[in-house]
């Protein structure tokens, strides 16, 4: 009864409102809540922002001169490679002994070299598609079995210029 008591004899007292200030003052001594900083100065930020320029920079680099190191890797290769070079300078000099035996004769010689220029341009399509196949041994296969092709040409051709220089003879 005692609790009746007080509650009916401060009745208006509880139906009060609060003052406005009240809650402000409660509000001041709660523990502040720190406010959200922005992530710009975060080193987590300025990680990331670093890595994604090495990143950019380096795709940059790589994408330009990939092609550059890739093409002079294969133009080594070309040239240290012992068959390819000698077959090549073995088509040169059968070439230059087919030339001098048909330097004569205009159609054969306009005959002999169509067909062997096809080979050639065979040839330099490989040599061009080198740096951007990626199936190098093939394509290196398939470049041998060229010059070997052009080295039998050149054979068969001499083989006909001989025999018909000694029939212009006889």
């Amino acid at each position: 009864m005692k609790l009746e008591e007080f509650i009916n004899r401060n009745r208006e007292n509880f139906e009060e409102e609060v003052s406005p200030n009240l809650w402000a003052k409660l509000e001041k001594q709660l523990p502040q809540k720190p406010k959200p900083t922005i992530w710009l100065n975060s080193k987590i930020l300025r990680i990331a922002a670093g890595i994604i320029i090495c990143l950019g920079v380096g795709f940059w680099f790589g994408k330009y001169s990939k092609e550059e190191v890739f093409a002079s890797k294969q133009d080594k290769m070309i040239n240290s490679e012992p068959t390819l070079v000698t077959y090549t300078e073995a088509v040169s000099e059968k070439k230059k002994n087919l030339e001098d035996l048909i330097e004569k004769n205009p159609e054969l010689q306009k005959a002999f070299l169509g067909d062997l220029s096809d080979l050639q341009k065979n040839f330099e399509y490989l040599k061009s598609q080198l740096p951007h196949n990626p199936n190098h041994d093939q394509l290196f296969e398939a470049m041998v079995q060229n010059l070997k092709w052009q080295i039998e040409l050149l054979n068969q051709q001499t083989a006909i210029a001989v025999d018909v220089n000694k029939h212009e003879i006889l």
